[in-house]
């Protein structure tokens, strides 16, 4: 299983880096990360946070197998310190509690609706470039929310901690980064609940159950204290044997 797990990161950095900048409404993908740096390339300064050791984590993350895929625990992961950060900030932002105070009573699926309407509605697509004047960076929930424009990192941190807010379970939402097939590199958020993963995407209306939105395929996904790569399964046979090769 190591050995498998090796080859499917080391698959992946070489045939689905992406970037972490989602692409605009217009089609056009723009790439955020510098053409040096590569996503699943290890961070070792990013340790990621032990399920024992956070008092919002009270048992592992589900894993994230959706869109058709497979998930490998990845270890350390470019995006760990980047996730943590804005997963540990802004749940108790005034904007945030505000735009979740109206799901809190909601059963889930309601409160997945309502935030994703709403985030949708208040915060615009716009690119890091034009936003911040750099090429790609992870804003907390409170400065999209008072700039009112984001890229789709931004967007789905929004959700995310809005749902926090909310009353949502922080094991249940990850980020998932990946590819859209016509937009490009794109990333959105994924909520787990007993009726099984969601995909909140900005460039789509509504939720999506993750087995029916069929234009995304996940590369990394992000969750509390753990992180994934994602491959598909090869053949019957080798499927059989638990064989996989990595999404791209």
């Amino acid at each position: 299983m190591k050995r498998l797990i090796e080859g499917v990161i080391a698959g992946a950095c070489i045939l689905a880096a992406v970037p972490a900048a989602a692409s605009g409404g217009d089609g056009a993908a723009y790439p955020s990360i510098p053409p040096q740096r590569h996503p699943l390339i290890l961070d070792r300064s990013a340790t990621p946070v032990k399920p024992a050791s956070h008092p919002l984590i009270l048992t592992r993350p589900a894993s994230p197998d959706v869109f058709g895929t497979v998930a490998l625990n990845a270890g350390v992961t470019f995006y760990d310190a980047r996730f943590r950060r804005v997963a540990s900030t802004d749940a108790r932002d005034p904007l945030v509690e505000r735009l979740a105070a109206g799901a809190a009573s909601l059963d889930p699926i309601a409160k997945l609706q309502m935030i994703q309407d709403a985030v949708n509605k208040r915060v615009h697509w716009a690119h890091d470039l034009d936003n911040m004047g750099v090429a790609d960076f992870w804003a907390n929930a409170g400065e999209t929310l008072r700039r009112g424009t984001g890229d789709s990192e931004d967007i789905a941190i929004v959700k995310m901690q809005a749902l926090k807010a909310a009353g949502f379970n922080p094991k249940d939402l990850y980020i998932s980064v990946g590819r859209h097939s016509t937009r490009g590199a794109h990333i959105l958020l994924l909520a787990r609940t007993t009726a099984g993963f969601f995909a909140l995407d900005d460039q789509v209306e509504g939720i999506l159950p993750a087995s029916r939105h069929t234009r995304f395929t996940p590369i990394i996904t992000l969750g509390q204290g753990m992180s994934w790569i994602h491959g598909r399964r090869v053949g019957s046979k080798m499927a059989n044997a638990g064989s996989v090769r990595s999404a791209r």
